[in-house]
């Protein structure tokens, strides 16, 4: 007789004994045949009170402590809004500002263990707006104080023509709707549904997971011409027809993430290659059980399959299965235009996004046609059929169906307005870590960039001319200083307000300022003051100086 046989023989009588004499099993049965509250009750009793406990406190701490925590971090920070004018002969690309978003990767910080759970330390997010007030159109930038020099570098870096203004924010500026005092009420504060003004807005989302990239400015060069298209050109003509009383506001919150873009990037690059992804493993509680049971059974089976040839529990082995070489020759050209496009997305930084659009208006101007769907149809140029797009999306966009509807939609009017003042970077449908929104400084640069000479918008804020370095020899130490250019104090309603520029010195204004129209370039410095002529130096020039000056006015007395 096989001793294996016999051995495996005394274990299966000796564990027979067990099940038939012991009472484990009859009081696990009659543990099992009461009603679920009775169960629920026993276990809360007899121990399982301690882990509803550690559930109810990491909750507690996750979603409460530490996001008061953020709460008063982020109260710290101060910001400051400017505004950006440049040349209306820009020859420069989006490809400029593709390198301002890249340089703003370099503002993430990673954080120690205390800052991350104790601190509440986060990460600083920018807003880039383009913000149209009864049709007057201007690119805004709001950034932490703290940052303001470090983002007017790498403006004037890639622009070094630019005219960088701190102006006052533009929706704390009046609407036409007064209080209980007869004081107007800030664009900022109003309460939907209102009497006066009308509003739609939305959060927009990517149709696909994160990974697929969007339609970039490089796929909108004609290729035949080399004439680049550009994206922007519908955007602000749209914006720039709004009527009086009309106001779209345009905004990308961006928050610069660490390097690397997560598993889901690696399963999407995975799949399009045609190979098998594997998830990482996490830590699971019920292997603590699970492991030892898998462990003993594969030795019974073991045991079994060598007394009896015969293995109840599966084979010990994992048959591995043979991998086609050939799945990356299988994909079809359309799949691998794809692959290509999102591996070039994952080449460069990430940056969690919030893509905001608000249109406000007057009841008796307010026309979605014009405010909502021309810039919705703008945006669309951005989407592929083959990769990714953009949407509204379904729970921040102000329109309800079948139930409660007039109030559903006040909720959401009055959500969104909240979040997009706030430049709010967390909240909003995106946070979602199925519908989160990443990008890179190329899709970004697409979305929100520098319209280039081509684009004749008709109110869109440009400066007239290049500046031009002055002459090196002007005698800064007489010249007299500008004078300070003064805002005027009215309550109503506000039409290009919010882009007036803010005098040297002068902070942002707590209550509605009004602005005033441009003076004329006379008025803006005074006469500067006479400078006596200096006498010629006694230093000799060189005759390699001389050639390099320009030749002197024809009518001098030279005799």
């Amino acid at each position: 007789m096989n001793p294996n046989q016999d051995i495996i023989g005394g274990l299966l009588s000796g564990s027979q004994d067990y099940l038939q004499t012991g009472d484990w099993l009859q009081q696990f049965s009659a543990f099992a045949n009461q009603d679920p509250a009775t169960i629920g009750i026993q276990m809360m009793l007899h121990g399982g009170w301690v882990l509803f406990i550690i559930v109810l406190m990491w909750g507690i701490y996750k979603d409460v402590f530490l996001e008061y925590r953020a709460g008063q971090y982020m109260g710290k920070w101060k910001h400051v809004l400017l505004a950006v004018d440049i040349p209306k002969n820009n020859e420069q690309t989006p490809k400029a500002v593709e390198n301002l978003f890249a340089a703003m990767a370099g503002v993430f910080t990673s954080s120690n263990l205390i800052d991350k759970y104790w601190n509440g330390k986060v990460t600083e997010s920018f807003s880039f707006e383009v913000v149209s007030i009864d049709g007057h159109t201007r690119f805004l930038i709001r950034t932490p104080t703290h940052f303001r020099d470090f983002i007017e570098s790498i403006v004037y870096s890639q622009y070094p023509d630019a005219e960088i203004n701190e102006v006052s924010d533009y929706v704390d500026y009046d609407s036409e709707e007064l209080d209980a005092q007869g004081r107007p009420v800030s664009f900022r504060k109003l309460k939907f549904p209102n009497k006066i003004y009308n509003l739609w807005g939305s959060e927009f989302v990517l149709v696909k997971p994160y990974p697929y990239p969007i339609r970039t400015y490089i796929e909108f060069e004609h290729q035949q011409t080399q004439t680049f298209l550009d994206p922007m050109a519908n955007l602000l003509e749209v914006m720039s027809k709004l009527n009086p009383g009309e106001q779209a506001w345009l905004q990308i919150v961006i928050q610069p993430q660490p390097p690397g873009w997560g598993e889901e990037a690696k399963k999407i690059v995975a799949t399009s290659q045609g190979k098998d992804y594997k998830a990482p493993e996490k830590f699971d509680p019920t292997k603590i059980i699970s492991g030892p049971m898998g462990g003993v059974a594969a030795i019974g089976g073991g045991l079994m399959n060598e007394a009896f040839g015969i293995n109840p529990f599966g084979s010990g082995e994992d048959k591995k299965k043979e991998e086609d070489q050939w799945k990356m020759f299988k994909i079809s050209p359309g799949e691998r235009d794809v692959l290509i496009r999102v591996e070039r997305k994952l080449s460069k930084q990430a940056f969690k996004v919030k893509f905001r659009l608000v249109y406000l208006g007057r009841k008796d101007v307010f026309a979605k046609g014009r405010g909502v769907t021309g810039i919705v149809g703008s945006i669309q140029q951005f989407n592929t059929a083959d990769a990714n797009a953009f949407k509204p999306g379904g729970l921040t966009k102000t329109s309800a169906d079948y139930f409660f509807v007039d109030r559903r939609i006040a909720e959401r009017q009055n959500r969104i307005l909240r979040w997009y003042c706030n430049r709010s970077a967390w909240y909003g449908e995106s946070n979602n870590s199925s519908k989160l929104t990443l990008l890179n400084p190329e899709e970004l640069a697409t979305m929100w960039h520098f319209p280039v000479m081509t684009v004749k918008a008709s109110q869109l804020e440009k400066i007239g001319s290049k500046r031009a370095a002055p002459p090196t020899r002007l005698p800064y130490h007489e010249r007299a200083a500008p004078a300070a250019k003064k805002e005027s104090h009215r309550q109503g309603p506000t039409r290009v307000a919010p882009l007036a520029p803010l005098a040297p010195g002068q902070t942002a204004p707590a209550s509605p300022i009004a602005p005033v129209e441009r003076p004329s370039a006379a008025a803006d410095y005074p006469p500067v003051a006479p400078v006596a002529p200096h006498a010629p130096s006694a230093m000799p020039i060189s005759s390699d100086s001389a050639l390099k000056k320009a030749a002197p006015p024809s009518n001098l007395p030279f005799a």
